[in-house]
């Protein structure tokens, strides 16, 4: 069967066959196009000038530019991060030892700050009153080296509250050897234990003294009524059932500890994928005790936590 090309008002084309029998293909092609006579005018005008040409794209080249440049300028300003207020940090660094002392405002009270530190460094803050000022205190090695932390309730102004946060360490101890890793460690920890703190210049007024002692005494008393393990355990098992969860990341893959409707569910994704339902609440709570044994006590290896502070930094590790 050869095929033959017929655009006509008829048909499009025609197969024929060897014994000559044929068979139209409709519809028919469509017309060519009428020709566009605004381009053939414009083709028939005179071209201007070479130099007429440069000049033209060189001033739509430098407009784009200009344009261009202003918004990189526009994007880089709004990417650059905010100076650092005068008087927000102060560091001393030395071959041996460092300190940092950052003032930052925050509209939360003292003891979410707490309980936030708390779960990155896996270490309890002792909290006191001393010269009529709210003080919070911790250590932990980190890596092997001290840290000291005091967070400091400086003032309570309407809308927010002052604080300020110093870290001390010191590796003397440590090997020479050490040293150069420690020195440079110390200022990358800081900068991770307050990424999410809002840096300012130090208060130059005490606020407002009423609201001040009524956070501190709230922060006193945030969870004096957390006072066994039971206690805690039953705080945890509560917070699950309304949505709270322990979620772990690791290069093997990650794992989930939550409330499903009427049992507790572990689910694990990644290289050991599983899913582990616990027939009860006691069972559930013997796993997660046993989970988190080695997160619980790494900043006093080799010893080891009382098992009321294991389980309250159990507490601090789980999402609402």
């Amino acid at each position: 069967m050869k095929f033959y090309a017929r655009n006509n008002s008829s048909y499009a084309g025609e197969f024929t066959t060897e014994q000559r029998h044929f068979f139209v293909l409709e519809p028919p092609l469509p017309p060519e196009p009428y020709p566009d006579m605004d381009a053939i005018r414009r083709s028939l005008e005179p071209k201007p000038a070479a130099l007429t040409q440069l000049a033209e794209r060189e001033a739509r080249s430098d407009a784009d530019l200009g344009r261009s440049m202003i918004g990189a300028r526009t994007t880089d300003e709004q990417a650059k991060p905010a100076p650092m207020p005068k008087g927000a940090l102060t560091s001393v660094e030395t071959a041996t030892s460092a300190k940092y002392l950052l003032h930052f405002n925050d509209h939360r009270p003292p003891h979410a700050i707490q309980f936030a530190l708390e779960r990155d460094l896996m270490t309890l803050f002792a909290i006191s009153m001393q010269n009529e000022r709210l003080i919070m205190t911790a250590s932990a090695k980190i890596v092997g080296a001290r840290y000291d932390f005091t967070l400091r309730f400086e003032a309570a102004m309407p809308q927010h509250n002052c604080y300020s946060l110093c870290v001390e360490t010191s590796w003397a101890d440590a090997a020479a050897t050490h040293h150069d890793y420690y020195r440079k460690t110390a200022g990358s920890w800081f900068e991770h234990w307050t990424r999410d703190l809002q840096p300012a210049e130090p208060p130059d007024a005490d606020g407002a003294p009423e609201r001040y002692q009524a956070i501190c005494l709230a922060s006193m008393n945030a969870e004096v009524h957390l006072d066994s393990i039971p206690a805690l355990q039953q705080a945890i098992v509560a917070t699950m059932k309304r949505g709270g969860r322990f979620t772990t990341s690791s290069k093997e893959g990650d794992t989930n500890l939550r409330w499903s409707g009427d049992r507790f569910v572990r689910t694990d994704v990644g290289d050991y994928p599983g899913t582990v339902v616990y027939a009860s609440e006691a069972e559930f709570l013997d796993m997660l005790r046993k989970y988190y044994d080695w997160e619980t006590s790494k900043n006093v290896y080799p010893e080891k936590v009382s098992e009321l502070v294991a389980w309250k930094l159990i507490l601090r590790l789980m999402r609402g």
